[in-house]
């Protein structure tokens, strides 16, 4: 089982908005990471590291949708963004790493960047409910993608299994795991809030 970031050690310390980011994003790599040798276990073939990474882009790519998702009414807009741009950058540093590993020396994170923009532009169109999580079409996107990263022997059966059982999942463990990260970003939040109310009293 992938080890999972929870929370904070050291809860009184303030966080910045790119500190948290860089939590969720070691979540959201471990939580892909793991949905991959789960299918892998399930008898679905990948034949390279390299594939596997193909594979974890995309359920990273859905993740991060995910996070924008769950964070819409805890954040204004411009702190939404940036924590969510703190999360894409950070995948992409560790995407750069794993890929130099797997596919030699090279410049692999505007590629993976480009996946996330067209990604977050295909799945901004699909409905996301807070407690149930990505509907139907939501689900089928991310599943039509992996299949698509997959190969030939499983495409018949992959896309039902990302549905049914891996998307649900994933958007589990990131539920769970959210509130505990998010809260010092959600206290300075408020705080922000609460002394721009008064500065527009006074």
């Amino acid at each position: 089982m992938a080890r999972l970031k929870r929370g904070w050690s050291d809860k009184g310390k303030d966080r910045s908005i790119e500190d948290i980011g860089g939590a969720i994003s070691f979540n959201i790599w471990q939580v892909s990471g793991q949905a991959v040798l789960d299918l892998e276990n399930e008898g679905f073939q990948t034949d390279t590291h390299s594939q596997r990474l193909d594979v974890i882009s995309e359920f990273t790519a859905y993740l991060i949708q995910v996070v924008d998702r769950l964070v819409y009414d805890s954040f204004d807009q411009n702190d939404r963004n940036e924590l969510v741009t703190a999360v894409g950058l950070h995948l992409a540093r560790i995407m750069q790493d794993n890929r130099i590993d797997a596919n030699g020396p090279g410049q692999y994170t505007n590629e993976y960047l480009q996946l996330l923009n067209q990604r977050i532009g295909e799945y901004s169109t699909c409905q996301f409910d807070e407690s149930e999580g990505p509907s139907f079409v939501f689900l089928r996107l991310l599943g039509d993608h992996v299949t698509s990263r997959m190969g030939e022997r499983d495409a018949k059966w992959i896309t039902g299994y990302i549905i049914d059982i891996v998307g649900k999942q994933m958007f589990k463990s990131l539920n769970r795991l959210l509130p505990g990260l998010l809260d010092p970003a959600q206290k300075e939040a408020s705080e922000e809030m609460l002394m721009r109310r008064q500065n527009m009293d006074q």
